[in-house]
This record gives C-alpha cells, structure tokens and sequence, in this order.
C-alpha cells in the first residue's frame, strides 16, 4: 500500500511550497558522501521512491559495510562511479547490488575521477591554465574527461532515470549505452 504524506510532512514548509511539490513521488541523489547517504536514507525511510549514488563509498571502512550495502534496497537506484567504481570493482557496492531486489543500473564515467560529479570539473581546467598545478593533480581530481561532455551526461541520466521512476515516463536512454554520451559505460 502507497504511503501518503501526511499532514506532518507538509507542516513547517514555506507557504505555497506544497502546492509546489509532490510529496507522492520524492527522488533522491548525491555525491561521495551524499550519495551514500541517498542510500541509508531511502533504506530507513520508506518515503524515498527512487535514489542516485554518484561515487559514493557504502562503507565505513575496509571491512564494514553501511546497512544499506549489506541489505540493498526494493525499490529504484543507479550507481554512477569513475572507472574502477562499479560493482564488479568494490566490494560495497558489489554488496549492494547482489542484495537489491529493486530496479538498478550501474553506469561508469569513463575518464572520470571522483570530482568528476562536481563543479570542480568546471573550474579545476581553469585553475590548471592559470596556476599550472603539479603534473598529474587535474587528472587525479577531475580526470580526462571532457567537462561539458560530463556535464551533458549527468543532467540526462539523472533526468531519465528520475522521470523513468518517478514520473512513470519509459526513457530509453537507460537500456544501453548511448552515443550521444560516449564517456558513459553501462555495467552488467
């Protein structure tokens, strides 16, 4: 059974802010830490229909996985990571996807780094032409991949796969890689 709001979700909002929003479909993502937390927190709150973890670790440590990781999840959720974060590469998420029974897609940035789902993509270029930084720390922080290629990739993933799930809209740009965003692998 569908879970509604509540009169307690919409207490404390601006006024006219829940006229705004639709309190029926949330979606949640985030980066590293935000990422794993979009996780955690649509592991313990039920309200959460669909979630994005964009490079974020599932794990306090080497051997102790979030809850989220050991349990997975039964509802919609993509990981996004650079190369070498996907769940055939770290055990958290490896973890993760073997327990989720939910919809899930697994996508890689192929020439990302970490700070490739960040602002920094924009500005650390910039920085580097201006400031020259030690050889290898752009690639290290922001990796090769064009900025506004990466930019382009993460609005149109993110966007299909929150109207796939929250707006019921099929979207065929999560069913296989595209050419339209050639620094995207899709994990099997």
């Amino acid at each position: 059974m569908r879970r509604g709001p509540g009169p307690d979700a919409r207490r404390g909002l601006p006024k006219g802010l829940d006229k705004a929003l639709d309190l029926e479909r949330v979606g949640m993502y985030g980066h590293s830490g935000g990422g794993a937390t979009a996780a955690e927190t649509m592991r313990v709150d039920r309200r959460i229909d669909a979630g994005v973890n964009m490079d974020g670790t599932l794990q306090y440590d080497d051997s102790d996985f979030l809850p989220v990781a050991r349990e997975g999840l039964d509802r919609p959720f993509m990981l996004m990571g650079k190369a070498g974060q996907t769940h055939l590469d770290k055990a958290s998420w490896r973890s993760f996807w073997d327990h989720s029974t939910g919809w899930k897609r697994d996508l890689s940035r192929v020439g990302g780094s970490h700070f490739s789902y960040t602002d920094a993509q924009s500005f650390v270029p910039a920085l580097d032409e201006r400031l020259d930084l030690p050889a290898g720390l752009r690639e290290q922080y922001v990796g090769t991949v064009d900025p506004g290629r990466s930019t382009a990739a993460q609005r149109a993933y993110l966007a299909a796969f929150f109207d796939q799930h929250l707006r019921k809209r099929p979207q065929d740009l999560l069913d296989g890689p595209s050419s339209a965003h050639p620094d995207v692998r899709f994990v099997d």
